[in-house]
């Protein structure tokens, strides 16, 4: 078949919706079918991805907004294909007109300030793709709740939970992602977050300064997505008296993510909002390095340990973990190995691709 994602980005690979989508060019492509990726402006030389105009570039990120008038435009490229998949509610919209779009959601994105204007515009536009999109594959729980599906956290893994709806977790391949030498690892913490302020990397470096962890260090693993987010969290940091304990890395490009990880002790995931069932938290438990998320979004669909969106409630995981860190890192890499290995993930999207 030929199958065509929509997506806001996916090269180069940054976040794990660009991750997601490779993943699932790899996949579809094994099977025969032929793969192409529609996405914002960018310099990208793969010839099976389509980019918009460059003058959508100068308006980024409002860009992710413009993307799907721009894939409009294309319809006649897209009514040829066999299959769409949209990642995201607006983004359907976009392939509304074909009888075969199968919509995507990468967690919640109305979390953040759930009674205003924009959220309730944001949950009926998703509520709206949920419904009209001729299949849909939801990677948290949450999101199927909020779009009226009656599921409890981490039930019905990998299943149709509802006529041509899926509820498909995110996975990883935990041959790529293993741990090293758990002995040898040194006192640190890694928060693998982009800097945007719904990720919460403020509770992580609040919380790690209200410890009494003068031996660790902390390292942020991410690009500065929000540049006044990204410049407060610099600032904190040196107010904290932390310069020479965290450290901000800068991004690190997906291939190479596994040494990052394979090398920590702790890896935090402190969303506020707007989560699914983070890629990044399920690559660090397959390394073995313990993992603390917030109960945000999808997140308490995975096998980590779950905090409240705090910095004191943050703070009271690491005390717990801490001590226990091996032992929690071979527990949640094995319930990863069961229960989102990859394999799953390619079986179920290729139920949902091609059983028509």
């Amino acid at each position: 078949m030929k199958i065509a994602q929509l997506t806001y980005s996916y090269q180069p690979i940054i976040g794990g919706a660009d991750a997601y989508a490779d993943l699932l060019c790899s996949t579809l492509r094994l099977r025969g079918h032929e793969v192409w990726v529609y996405q914002r402006s960018a310099e990208v030389a793969d010839p099976f991805v389509r980019a918009a105009p460059r003058w959508q570039a100068r308006f980024r990120p409002r860009d992710f907004w413009l993307v799907p008038y721009w894939l409009r435009v294309r319809r006649r490229e897209l009514a040829a294909m066999d299959v769409l998949i949209a990642h995201y509610p607006n983004y359907c919209r976009a392939g509304c007109f074909h009888p075969r779009l199968i919509g995507l959601s990468h967690g919640v994105t109305w979390d953040d300030e759930p009674g205003a204007w924009r959220s309730q515009k944001k949950r009926t536009m998703a509520r709206e793709a949920f419904t009209r999109c001729a299949r849909f594959v939801a990677n948290d729980t949450f999101f199927l709740r909020e779009v009226g599906v009656d599921i409890a956290p981490g039930e019905r893994p990998f299943e149709e939970v509802a006529p041509g709806r899926w509820f498909v977790p995110n996975c990883v391949d935990t041959s790529r992602f293993a741990p090293s030498a758990l002995a040898d690892r040194p006192p640190l913490i890694v928060v693998p977050r982009n800097l945007y302020r719904n990720r919460g990397v403020h509770l992580a470096i609040q919380a790690f300064a209200a410890l009494d962890l003068t031996d660790h260090t902390m390292e942020v693993v991410g690009a500065d997505g929000q540049a006044d987010y990204a410049a407060e969290l610099r600032a904190m940091v040196r107010d904290l008296g932390l310069t020479d304990r965290v450290r901000f890395v800068g991004p690190v490009e997906w291939h190479a993510m596994a040494p990052v990880y394979g090398r920590a002790r702790l890896c935090l995931i402190p969303s506020t909002c707007g989560e699914g069932t983070s890629l990044a938290a399920l690559e660090a438990m397959a390394c073995a390095t313990a993992t603390i998320t917030t109960r945000a979004g999808g997140l308490p669909d995975l096998p980590a340990v779950h905090c409240d969106a705090t910095a004191d409630s943050l703070a009271q995981a690491i005390r717990d973990v801490l001590p226990r860190w091996r032992e929690m890192g071979e527990s949640q890499r094995a319930a990863v190995v069961t229960g989102f290995s990859l394999d799953r993930w390619q079986q179920a999207w290729s139920h949902v691709v091609e059983d028509w």
